[in-house]
């Protein structure tokens, strides 16, 4: 493929493509009987794929049916689902083909940035920031599970669920998540930030970086709006999102945890809630109004640009800056002193809209080919699927085909977005698109209320 026509190419469609041709792949590397222990059929193999290639983390199958081997193909997938499938994408293609100005413009359209100089250096920070924490996270959890299992046992669990952490995974290989551990201050406080690190996303850790540099050169850094809007959204839901897990189940799945702990154990699944989906307690004990929060955090997700899905903060920021202009009689929409692009403004209410419908559609579909659960299962089932945050109520392996596939479908959507999915099968090729001028049409004002 040539340059010129590369940086026209649809990245909606290289998404797309890439994630499929790993998650197929994935799947033919689990049917292979070095993988597993018991026969399993396509559709639970390619499920399991599908899931932790898109860091979700449900199973039709229990995922101790997998040997060593397996487990190493799902820590593989779930690293380069976690990493994001476009960011690998061009950091190979920046590493052994010199595309220069293509490249940029590819990872412009992609990411959503203005500009990208260096497109060869900052997706080289986000290879060494995911080894680092990753590795970080690997020794921190090692020093636990050594007291529990063999050297090399204790090694390959650390960096597995180092790695699940810090991609938002929440994938476990103990099989009741993490409540094993669940009052080990090392394991929670180790989980937690790499959660954190993860859901971040990787553009503001690179603004901390340049702003650490900055400050060894006595310069002035100024964080953009986005790495605002990212820090004071994850700050902000993580706490009220604690908050409301405490004021839920301190005297209920908390009720034989003190004060203290209770705490800990609720800021550590506000934090997981949003992406991961680490569970330190049966989710049978949750009441349903946290099953509801659940739902509402995790749909807000994590950063754009980080391990974590969602329909992302700063969508979430557009849409209360569109409901605030509304209310005040404003024009333009305005975060921060900063007017946020029109174009943006308008993706922001699609994104929103289309997963919305989205979920409506699966819900309902769900309800009709799957009547003998209940509602809440249904809903709950969706949800978690869509924002890849891998909690199901357990009926997950009990679905039918149409339904497993179905999930399926929504992991995807889900981890690429709605919208790129549109962009991604449109007909329309990006340069004929661009060629014709808008027509505007005679202003017209019709009732809404």
């Amino acid at each position: 493929m040539s340059t010129s026509r590369l940086a026209h190419f649809s990245a909606g469609r290289v998404i797309l493509f890439a994630l499929f041709c790993t998650i197929f792949i994935g799947a033919l590397l689990l049917a292979l009987p070095i993988s597993r222990h018991t026969p399993m059929s396509f559709i639970d193999l390619l499920f399991t794929a599908t899931s932790v290639t898109c860091v979700t983390g449900i199973f039709t199958v229990p995922i101790e049916q997998f040997t060593f081997f397996g487990h190493c193909i799902i820590l593989g997938l779930m690293q380069i689902g976690g990493l994001g499938i476009i960011t690998l994408t061009l950091f190979l293609l920046s590493l052994f083909v010199n595309l220069g100005l293509a490249t940029s413009l590819m990872a412009n359209k992609l990411l959503e940035l203005e500009s990208w100089k260096n497109i060869r250096h900052l997706l080289g920070f986000i290879i060494i920031a995911t080894v680092t924490f990753e590795l970080i996270g690997t020794l921190c959890f090692f020093s636990v599970f050594i007291k529990d299992f063999s050297f090399g046992r204790a090694a390959f669990l650390s960096f597995f669920h180092a790695v699940s952490c810090f991609c938002s995974a929440g994938i476990t290989l103990f099989g009741n998540s993490f409540q094993a551990y669940a009052h080990n201050y090392m394991a929670i406080f180790t989980a937690t930030g790499l959660m954190l690190a993860g859901g971040i996303g990787f553009l503001t850790l690179y603004e901390f970086y340049e702003y650490f540099r900055n400050l060894r050169d006595t310069k002035v850094h100024h964080f953009s709006l986005q790495t605002k809007i990212v820090l004071y959204g994850s700050l902000f839901s993580i706490l009220i999102t604690a908050l409301l897990v405490y004021f839920l189940e301190h005297s209920h799945a908390f009720a034989q945890l003190n004060t203290a702990d209770s705490f800990i154990m609720s800021f550590f699944q506000a934090i997981s809630f949003r992406s991961t989906g680490l569970l330190i307690v049966p989710i049978a004990s949750l009441q349903l109004a946290t099953l509801f929060l659940i739902m509402t955090i995790s749909f807000i997700g994590s950063a754009p640009g980080s391990t974590g899905s969602g329909i992302r903060t700063t969508t979430i920021a557009i849409y209360i800056a569109v409901v605030r202009a509304a209310i005040e009689g404003h024009t333009s929409i305005n975060i921060g002193h900063r007017r946020i692009a029109k174009d943006q403004v308008n993706k922001a209410i699609a994104i929103l809209s289309l997963s919305i419908f989205w979920l409506v559609i699966t819900i309902f579909s769900l309800l009709v080919m799957e009547p003998q659960w209940k509602f809440i299962d249904m809903i709950f089932e969706a949800f978690c699927a869509f924002t890849n945050i891998g909690l199901s109520t357990g009926i997950t392996p009990y679905l039918s085909v149409f339904g497993k596939s179905l999930i399926m479908i929504t992991m995807v959507i889900g981890r690429i977005g709605s919208l790129t999915l549109i962009l991604a099968l449109r007909k329309i090729a990006l340069r004929k698109e661009s060629a014709p001028t808008e027509i505007v049409y005679p202003e017209e004002r019709i009732m809404l209320n």
